[in-house]
């Protein structure tokens, strides 16, 4: 376990007084440990003339990440840990922090007693301007559920919504999980709607069996309010749900979709946004990762 400046890799996890963080920190550790790579632990300090450099705690904050290194070590203890603080605005600085990242990890508030049903500033900001998937593991989040369940993404017809589901597949391939692409209708019973809503998910999973030969597929149309039906879905059934940060309708990478919004405040498992700017390039990447014969999915 090492504390130094360098920049962050592996998972990043933000560290804070929230409750929620501890389990953010405890699955940030067991991804870390599914993709063999390390596990950055970060307090964000208040502004300063060193604004967004990595260095290493001291006092209170030491005491704290020091708390998330022993949950860290109980959930994945062969995962190498580095304990650091940033200076800055929070949401900006962990987005600068997790540059070359390949998750950052945080810890969202429970909605049980809450309700304001939008994001807080500083999920609001990581998951629209982050360069790499952004996870966030409610308070409520039971670890022991963490081992069931399928990855449920969303498609939604944008073309983020193909790199959605290619990083949402590279997942669930990892984790040895059933992938659940899932659009949803506002009504049941339109013939054609129904038949344009397949076409959408087909266009969305190209591909996908091609680069993942293993992985069980389960294409799946629910009818209603999107985020609802999400949340219903995925009650019980998922272990991860993977939305784009930008659904219809959004108007710029800081105006979260409604969609997005409702299932990240109200998920009681953890939730992977996507940013635009992320999403757009994950097909390519997804592509390169496995042989270049097999063409990036196309939207219609």
């Amino acid at each position: 376990m090492v504390d130094r400046a360098e920049p962050a890799t592996g998972v990043v996890a933000g560290v804070g007084g929230n409750p929620a963080t501890l389990r953010a920190v405890r699955w940030a550790a067991r991804e870390a440990a599914r993709r063999g790579v390390g596990l950055d632990l970060v307090q964000v300090l208040p502004p300063s003339h060193h604004d967004h450099v990595l260095e290493a705690p001291q006092g209170r904050a030491r005491a704290l990440l020091e708390q998330g290194r022993h949950v860290a070590a109980a959930s994945a203890p062969d995962v190498p840990v580095r304990l650091s603080v940033v200076s800055g605005v929070c949401g900006p600085a962990l987005v600068h922090v997790a540059e070359h990242a390949e998750l950052l990890v945080l810890g969202s508030r429970t909605a049980a007693a809450d309700l304001d049903l939008t994001v807080g500033r500083v999920v609001g900001h990581a998951i629209g301007h982050a360069r790499c998937p952004v996870v966030l593991v409610p308070q409520i989040w039971d670890p022991a559920a963490a081992h069931a369940g399928n990855v449920l993404v969303h498609v939604d017809g944008t073309r983020e919504a193909v790199g959605a589901v290619a990083f949402a597949a590279d997942v669930a391939d990892r984790w040895g999980a059933p992938l659940q692409p899932v659009a949803v209708g506002a009504r049941r019973g339109a013939g054609a709607d129904e038949r344009a809503i397949r076409q959408r998910l087909a266009d969305a999973a190209a591909g996908t069996t091609d680069r993942h030969p293993d992985l069980a597929l389960h294409e799946t149309v629910l009818w209603g309010n999107a985020a609802e039906a999400i949340l219903r879905e995925a009650r019980g059934r998922a272990r991860l749900i993977v939305l784009c940060s930008r659904g219809l309708g959004a108007l710029t990478a800081s105006l979260l979709g409604t969609t997005t919004q409702a299932v990240v405040r109200m998920a009681s498992c953890p939730t992977a946004v996507l940013p635009p700017e992320v999403a757009e390039v994950w097909p390519a990447r997804a592509v390169g990762r496995v042989t270049e014969d097999v063409p990036p999915p196309v939207l219609r």
